[in-house]
């Protein structure tokens, strides 16, 4: 009876431990699977064998894990999205949260304010440096809508247009605060330039308008004045109807060309013979000023690829503008080139260069520019609209050419002109 006692016994004790021993298996795989699960991996499987339960914890682990790796895909994908947008936006982006500490910047942002360092996780202070961000922001936050303004960065002179935009959830909890960045400062020269464009054309018709008036009111006022006088007067109203004429006739040239409206009909032109003609309808007024005028065409000189009636326009400018600025005795020399090229088209060469009082450093970058005059009383008097060389810039840049001067005061100036050779075909 005791043997068979202690028999039962041994074999309970068996099977406990044996069923434990089965328990801390289960349990040790299940915290595996957990521990997989929650460092973002996968267990090898989701069997658990046992009672129902048990195996339905595996299940159970298997859909959480199908969950996660679902919505962390979602996450990735929209975090892609979201990178994607914001690195192809032109404008700077900054997420600030609400301890105003930066948490997003886009490659714009970091472009725009020169930013080398990682600027998550500090102020916008310590970032920009610059407090007219800050209050933006806080003005945005407390307001709780968009608020706006401007920003010059000091050392770029960048100008910039910002808006701040308080971040709410469902709720209308404040998360943070958006803050857009534009650069302007395109935009702002533009403006700068049209206004400067109203001033200088108010200005240039003011005088001859002004003029106009005073000899009209004089023939108004004295119809029995005598008939030199009166000749004299008709002649004045007569030069100054011209000046008008030529401003407002180069004023409609420059707008269609600038707006792409002049029509240009380049084709293979021979620039020696172009350069002959000009010569010829220019000799007597060389002449005529005692100023001497030469022509060198390099032999073998090929076609341009040009429209020849603009160009007939831009030496005629040119040319002008020369004899203009040369004193008497003086001399004007038009040469052309070739410039071969290697694995590029090769292009001609035109140089307009005179011996007159040449242009000062300060007043060449700006000489191509509309209405400016390097030299202002003289340009006046000379009848010029200051449009000339602006034009000349606008008719050689549409042809796929370029344009430049080289002057030292006292020494003469030279104006270059580079258009490309017509291809070989064409010839």
């Amino acid at each position: 009876m005791t043997t068979l006692l202690t028999l039962a016994l041994l074999v309970l004790a068996g099977a406990f431990w044996w069923e434990r021993r089965k328990t801390r298996a289960i349990w040790r795989h299940l915290a595996g699977m957990v521990e997989a699960i929650a460092q973002g991996g996968r267990p090898a499987s989701f069997i658990l064998h046992g009672e129902e339960a048990v195996w339905r914890t595996g299940l159970g682990l298997e859909t959480i894990a199908d969950e996660r790796d679902r919505l962390t895909k979602q996450i990735s994908q929209e975090g892609l999205n979201s990178e994607a947008i914001l690195s192809s936006m032109s404008e700077g982006v900054m997420i600030l949260d609400t301890a105003r500490k930066v948490r997003l910047v886009n490659f714009s942002c970091r472009r725009l304010f020169g930013l080398t360092s990682s600027p998550l996780g500090k102020s916008v202070l310590q970032v920009l440096r610059e407090s007219a961000v800050d209050q933006l922001v806080t003005e945005a936050s407390r307001r709780g809508e968009m608020c706006c303004g401007e920003l010059s960065v000091a050392l770029s002179g960048v100008q910039i247009e910002m808006s701040a935009s308080p971040i709410r959830d469902a709720k209308a909890n404040e998360l943070g605060v958006a803050v857009i960045f534009r650069d302007v400062t395109r935009v702002r020269r533009l403006e700068e330039i049209r206004r400067e464009f109203v001033a200088n054309v108010s200005h240039e018709l003011r005088t001859p308008l002004a003029i106009f008036q005073g000899y009209l009111e004089i023939l108004i006022d004295q119809p029995d004045l005598p008939p030199e006088e009166r000749l004299d007067t008709l002649r004045i109203l007569d030069r100054h109807s011209s000046r008008l004429n030529h401003l407002v006739e180069d004023l409609l040239l420059l707008a269609r060309t600038e707006a792409r409206q002049e029509i240009f009909s380049p084709g293979p032109l021979a620039m020696e013979g172009l350069l002959r003609e000009v010569e010829e309808d220019w000799r007597i007024r060389f002449a005529q000023r005692k100023v001497g005028f030469a022509l060198e065409i390099a032999p073998g000189l090929p076609p341009a690829l040009a429209d020849a009636e603009r160009m007939v326009q831009v030496f005629n400018n040119l040319l002008e503008n020369a004899l203009n600025y040369t004193p008497e005795e003086g001399r004007v020399t038009v040469s052309a080139t070739h410039l071969p090229a290697e694995g590029a088209a090769s292009e001609v060469e035109v140089r307009v260069a005179d011996s007159g009082r040449g242009i000062a450093a300060a007043d060449l970058p700006h000489i191509f520019e509309r209405f400016y005059r390097a030299d202002k009383a003289r340009s006046r008097s000379l009848g010029g609209t200051g449009l000339g060389l602006s034009i000349v810039k606008h008719f050689i840049a549409s042809q796929g050419g370029q344009v430049w001067a080289e002057s030292e005061p006292g020494r003469g100036s030279t104006f270059f002109l580079r258009l490309p050779c017509a291809p070989a075909e064409e010839e």
